[in-house]
């Protein structure tokens, strides 16, 4: 099964065959979807005024508005001006941003994780900055190793 999240129409079909009486597993089979899943889907939008039936559209809105409240991707906006101070001091020197993470720790005691770091310098790309030319291994090809070993 390939990993995707449930649209309109899955819940549409989902509503029409629940009004059915089909079983779970009917419908997980149809719409490609594991049953536990379509329990999930059926048990975290069904509200309790509706008496266990499953409507469509509230909980494609519910779903909408989760995804929209998602906080992922927001942490490098609460970092302290001095950690960021620190990260761009150490990123003129070219640190790489697990180090900075360790360096932060001990030496500030700051917490602030490697894929934040990360976040934050290519958030200040797109915005125009030029933290990214800063990390040690922007974008330089790896030297090969051209010799020939004479083995049989």
């Amino acid at each position: 099964m390939v990993y995707r999240h449930l649209n309109e129409k899955d819940r549409f079909y989902i509503e029409q065959r629940l009004s059915e009486g089909d079983s779970l597993r009917s419908i997980a089979r149809a719409l490609g979807f594991s049953p536990s899943t379509i329990s999930r889907e059926i048990k975290r939008h069904t509200p309790i005024d509706f008496k266990g039936l499953y409507c469509h559209r509230l909980t494609s809105r519910c779903a909408q508005e989760k995804r929209a409240n998602a906080k992922q991707g927001q942490a490098f906006q609460q970092i302290s001006e001095e950690a960021k101070m620190l990260i761009h001091q150490r990123l003129k020197t070219h640190t790489s941003p697990d180090v900075i993470n360790q360096e932060l720790i001990r030496e500030h005691n700051i917490q602030v994780s490697e894929s934040t770091i990360y976040r934050y310098i290519y958030d200040d790309r797109e915005q125009g900055g030029e933290l990214y030319k800063n990390l040690p291994h922007s974008g330089k090809p790896y030297k090969q190793d051209l010799r020939i070993d004479n083995k049989i």
